[in-house]
């Protein structure tokens, strides 16, 4: 994204009234415990590193749109 990065945009995101509700999944490159992190501590419901498999991709969204977090808030 030009000018601005996932997390940044995530941590805009959260600051909204009107979007904070929406479970937000990350999809990276970057899968260094530290980013996991930062995307879990900024309020990210999920984090998936690339390559991904299709099938689980979309099985996570349907358990985060039923408000389930799949990732701890550490």
């Amino acid at each position: 994204m030009p000018r601005m990065d996932g997390l940044e945009l995530l941590s805009r995101i959260q600051k909204d009234p009107a979007l904070k509700h929406l479970p937000i999944a990350m999809l990276t490159s970057r899968g260094a415990d530290r980013h996991r992190q930062m995307a879990s501590s900024l309020g990210a419901s999920g984090y998936f590193t690339k390559p991904y498999l299709e099938e689980a991709l979309l099985d996570a969204a349907q358990r985060m749109l039923k408000g389930e977090v799949l990732m701890s808030k550490e």
